[in-house]
């Protein structure tokens, strides 16, 4: 249950955010997943919106480069220095705008 608070129909995105959290604490919240004990963790920020801004941040490694924004797996935004060619222009962008209206979701790119 990735979202136990979720109500399908009271018009707001379940945001969960995980924060500084060490990968064997990770891997244990991961199991919780299931039965949605995993959002009492100190590393996990659970919030009910209306919209978000995502934007991709500086990689902690290699502060010149951004982060990238992934859904499942699918790339949604890929911060600069992402890119190993010229043609990077293609497919960079700065910021994510997540709406939510009551029935509808709508997801704007690029701001």
């Amino acid at each position: 249950m990735a979202a136990p608070n979720a109500k399908f129909d009271d018009g707001y995105l379940d945001l969960i955010v995980m924060q500084e959290c060490p990968k064997i604490r990770l891997m244990s919240l991961m199991s919780e997943m299931s039965n949605g004990q995993y959002v009492k963790s100190p590393h996990v920020l659970y919030i009910k919106v209306k919209a978000v801004i995502l934007e991709p941040g500086s990689r902690t490694g290699d502060s010149t480069k951004e982060g990238i924004i992934d859904s499942d797996g699918e790339v949604l935004a890929r911060g600069k220095g992402t890119y190993k060619c010229h043609l990077n222009s293609l497919m960079r962008y700065d910021k994510l705008q997540i709406v939510l209206d009551q029935g509808l979701a709508t997801l704007f790119t690029p701001i």
